[in-house]
């Protein structure tokens, strides 16, 4: 759901063409452009850091609300100024705006090259190599495709952590959403190609995995009679992977026995991210979401009496088609009592061909604005809170990196998601390495991040 911030890859390696690359979007999509990188350093071309002097420039975009066409589009008309500017040659757009546009982008944003839809990441080699060579290119086609173990990567996250995409695609339909005209139908991974992932992952160096899909707790469900998640989990721990995280989970798939299962791996970190989008039972089945608030509630509190020091992750969405005052006096009341750790809160944009874009009782952006800032201020109280009820507890974390002080992140908190950990660093102090586990002892806190000194 969350936009990532943008991301530019360093120099690789000496090659035949100068290409910069930016990425745009969630984690889903950053797995998409580690492998499209993976395919272009493997072709023997040369990744540069800014597109700037550059040959070609990919933009891998996001295209999931308004504000994320918004900024994908404003991201390739900066490449395109650099083009008419003489200081780039080409410029090639992959992802979800070329999948959801396709040719009009070529009208929308003159002076692009290549258009290359989702289930193209693999052709992106030729799309480059064309594009260089005067062609107007353009890659589209129904999204059936995923990449396996076998594709090539090249991580834009730090060397110890990695994102491990399970599946493709959803099943949901969930109404207010493009995901499943973007990405297409469901599509497991082989489990046999997940832990082979995990494997070669895990001998590079990663000590973090984190899965991913649009609905991990739907994984398996295309290929067997059930879903397959739990005994995925168990496979994943037995690789002696020090962490592994779960995202994008549904509250409607997440059952006891993967409940279970977390709790029973000490690998499978106490966390979750459980979108829940809102409270009310009208919005609910308004958005598709075939879950009630009642059984949200109890959901959450079935997984704190089997994890208690489970953190929860949501997202919800304000300003839904027919939301009144009532539904968000609901969604304020159930997010004060803090049974949510981490929230994104995304205001509701009408997109086309998505049937709430055609609900009655449209909501202003003013009044979901507002909304979404009183969410906000509340989450921010609440995070004050849990910091102040965390100060003084040991607790071990993980290292991102290391300057003047260390940067580092619980359990509690995933990577660019749920805010970090600032160490301070005696100068006579052994400095901890990035990737490595250290133990502290909370000192502080904000409504973004924590303080903590490592424990002697």
């Amino acid at each position: 759901m969350a936009r990532g911030r943008e991301r530019r890859w360093p120099h690789s390696s000496e090659s035949t063409l100068n290409i910069a690359f930016i990425t745009l979007g969630c984690p889903k999509n950053l797995v998409d452009a580690e492998v499209m990188l993976g395919l272009l350093d493997k072709a023997g071309h040369r990744l540069v850091s800014e597109p700037d002097g550059a040959d070609v420039a990919v933009v891998n975009t996001c295209s999931f609300i308004a504000a994320a066409v918004q900024e994908s589009s404003d991201v390739v008309r900066r490449c395109l100024e650099l083009k008419a500017a003489g200081r780039l040659s080409r410029v090639v757009v992959a992802g979800c705006l070329s999948q959801r546009y396709g040719e009009e982008l070529f009208d929308s944003l003159p002076g692009v090259d290549g258009v290359v839809g989702c289930s193209h990441f693999e052709s992106i080699v030729e799309a480059v190599e064309q594009a260089w060579a005067g062609e107007r290119v353009l890659l589209l086609g129904p999204p059936v495709a995923i990449y396996d173990h076998t594709s090539p990567r090249i991580l834009g996250t730090p060397s110890h952590i990695a994102y491990v995409k399970i599946a493709e695609g959803c099943d949901n339909v969930c109404s207010y959403c493009t995901i499943p005209t973007l990405r297409g139908s469901m599509r497991s991974r082989a489990p046999d190609s997940v832990v082979a992932e995990a494997v070669e992952l895990k001998a590079a160096g990663v000590v973090e995995v984190n899965l991913i899909a649009q609905d991990t707790t739907a994984y398996g469900t295309d290929i067997a009679a059930k879903g397959m998640l739990p005994e995925l989990l168990v496979a994943l721990a037995e690789t002696g992977l020090p962490w592994i995280r779960l995202l994008y989970t549904h509250p409607a798939r997440v059952t006891e026995e993967l409940i279970e299962v977390m709790a029973s791996i000490p690998a499978i970190v106490p966390y979750i991210d459980l979108p829940i989008q809102h409270i009310s039972d009208v919005i609910l089945r308004q958005m598709g979401r075939r879950i009630s608030g009642g059984e949200i509630v109890e959901l959450i509190g079935r997984i704190r009496s089997v994890i208690p020091e489970m953190a929860i992750r949501s997202s919800v969405m304000v300003g839904f088609p027919g939301e009144t005052e009532g539904d968000f006096e609901e969604l304020l009341s159930f997010i004060r009592r803090g049974m949510i750790d981490h929230l994104g809160v995304f205001e509701y944009s009408p997109e086309s061909g998505t049937r709430a874009a055609t609900l009655d009782k449209q909501i202003s952006s003013e009044t979901a604005g507002e909304r979404a800032r009183l969410l906000v201020s509340v989450m921010n109280e609440l995070a004050i809170e849990r910091a102040e009820r965390l100060t003084g507890v040991q607790m071990r974390v993980l290292v991102d990196s290391v300057a003047e002080a260390a940067i580092a992140r619980t359990p509690g908190q995933a990577w660019e998601m749920d805010g970090v950990v600032h160490i301070s660093l005696d100068p006579g102090t052994a400095r901890p390495k990035p990737g490595a586990f250290a133990d502290i002892t909370v000192t502080g806190g904000s409504e973004f991040d924590l303080t903590g000194e490592l424990t002697a």
